[in-house]
């Protein structure tokens, strides 16, 4: 019994230190040893006293000894919860998964939001002259990958996407992963788009009538600013700047009047938008128009 209260003590201990004290450990196993209450039929005031000592202690025996278990039990519980890597032991989880395969390095994301570091660590140590991106994405280029050459300024065609089975409903594909040569020479930039998190800006955007956007090919283009947030609020996304596109006083603005005219736009954040607008009194094109990256017919 005393083994088990000790591993209970050593797996709650917050790390180095002191520890429990001498005379606590004693308490401890004091208390787990404790005798029952002493029979009634023992009457000398001695026995009460000492009775009445062990009474208190066996109280305080039943209010302790669950809440340790209890806290033991959580500990247990969140080390299965959590995956490896967050603190609560050795062991953490790589963020890529990288392994040859028919003369190429596949290359899977395990942790979206690892550090570019971390990549870069895992990539170096496979022989990889590779810098890895995973930036925070408008839905449409959610899983979008884009391999560069900072040597050669082109795009990487060489360096191939592993493509999700089935339809595919975004813009910038529905990637699983890449493969790159192994006989691949000189340096690669790899940018990868993931989910954001909620209130985090997009760094890799596109037109708000793209497609897995709002707006995707609907006529808005040439209507007022009113009718386009009303669009906007049916499919749960607010307006939270607009672009002036006044060549003079144009900038970001906070507001404009809802007679101004919708020219454009995009995602800024999960569920927050950024309008390009002109000052008109008038719908130039009353029923809208679709943007140019949609199908004809």
């Amino acid at each position: 019994m005393n083994t088990d209260v000790d591993r209970v003590v050593a797996h709650l201990s917050p790390g180095a230190g002191p520890g429990m004290t001498e005379g606590a450990q004693a308490l401890m196993r004091d208390i787990m040893a404790a005798e029952p209450a002493p029979s009634r039929a023992v009457t000398p005031l001695r026995a009460v006293a000492s009775a009445g000592r062990r009474g208190r202690r066996s109280r305080v025996l039943r209010a302790a000894v669950p809440g340790v278990a209890l806290l033991a039990a959580a500990f247990l519980g969140l080390s299965w919860l959590l995956p490896a890597g967050h603190g609560l032991g050795p062991g953490t989880a790589a963020a890529l998964d990288i392994k040859k395969e028919d003369g190429y390095y596949v290359i899977e994301v395990k942790d979206l939001y690892a550090d570019s570091a971390t990549y870069e660590a895992q990539l170096r140590d496979a022989g990889l002259d590779v810098t890895l991106n995973v930036v925070p994405s408008t839905p449409a280029l959610v899983g979008s990958v884009s391999p560069t050459s900072i040597t050669e300024d082109r795009y990487l065609d060489e360096i191939k996407t592993i493509d999700r089975p089935g339809e595919c409903d975004k813009m910038g594909g529905c990637p699983i992963g890449v493969k790159i040569p192994e006989n691949f020479e000189g340096h690669a930039e790899i940018t990868i788009g993931r989910e954001a998190r909620p209130g985090e800006r997009f760094q890799n955007g596109t037109a708000i009538d793209a497609l897995g956007e709002p707006l995707h090919c609907l006529p808005y283009i040439g209507r007022t600013v009113a009718e386009v947030r009303g669009m906007l609020q049916e499919r749960g996304v607010t307006v939270q700047e607009f672009d002036d596109m006044d060549p003079v006083s144009g900038g970001t603005k906070e507001s404009v009047p809802d007679s101004w005219l919708v020219e454009g736009g995009s995602m800024t954040e999960p569920g927050k938008a950024s309008l390009n607008v002109y000052e008109g009194s008038a719908p130039q094109e009353p029923g809208g128009r679709r943007g140019e990256n949609c199908p004809t017919s």
